[in-house]
């Protein structure tokens, strides 16, 4: 009689890492790719929900971006176009008066470099240049003194070539003779004029700042 012996096999120890047998939990690998899933999901959720401001700073970010090529590339100026000229031999030729505004202005501008400290009588110069270029209404002067302090700070550190220097000069003369001008072409003028510094190499920051200090004026101007 043949002896049968029980032959039990030995089952392979389970991997602690091994899921149990059990229909209804996924297997580890499943689970992984579900868990990523998840996460990503949940990484592109914000976007979503706060895409109507990422998307205005977006936009913007692209406006200032075209506004410096404009500058760099020579693009006219939103600046307000000249008075047309009055018959000759007429006192106060608006035309004239610009001109010679805008010069003054440019000159006060040439004036703040880097290495060249900005003195007190060279602010009150400017400052001077800007209340006449105002024809109409002007500017509170604690404003105006505000806007001339942080700009000349800024291009203390940072030099404008003499293209941008006319360029600003203009902006300026438009922005404190901009009661009459539609509010499009205002808001253009003072985003040109943070274009101009931020090519100049004046921080985004320190020249939108520049910028909200011009545009307070042009607000007392406009009233």
């Amino acid at each position: 009689m043949k002896n049968h012996k029980l032959k039990i096999k030995k089952r392979r120890p389970e991997s602690k890492a091994e899921w149990p047998r059990d229909e209804s939990q996924p297997p580890r690998r499943a689970a992984v790719w579900y868990f990523a899933f998840l996460i990503l999901n949940f990484a592109l959720l914000p976007p979503a929900f706060g895409q109507g401001a990422q998307g205005a700073q977006i936009k913007q970010r692209a406006k200032e971006l075209v506004n410096q090529n404009n500058v760099r590339q020579g693009v006219p100026p939103p600046a307000a176009p000249t008075p047309p000229p009055t018959a000759p031999g007429t006192p106060g030729n608006p035309a004239v008066l610009q001109a010679q505004n805008i010069s003054k202005i440019k000159t006060d501008l040439a004036a703040l470099k880097p290495g060249s400290p900005v003195t007190p009588e060279q602010k009150q110069q400017f400052i001077k240049d800007l209340a006449v270029a105002a024809r109409s209404t002007k500017p509170s002067l604690p404003s105006v003194t505000k806007f001339v302090n942080t700009l000349a700070a800024a291009l203390g550190e940072n030099n404008l070539a003499a293209p941008e220097q006319e360029r600003l000069a203009q902006n300026l003369n438009s922005v404190f003779n901009s009661k009459p001008l539609p509010a499009a072409q205002f808001e253009k003028i003072i985003a040109d004029v943070q274009a101009i510094l931020q090519v100049g190499g004046v921080k985004r920051s320190v020249a939108a700042s520049i910028a909200g200090d011009l545009k307070a004026v042009g607000a007392e101007v406009r009233r």
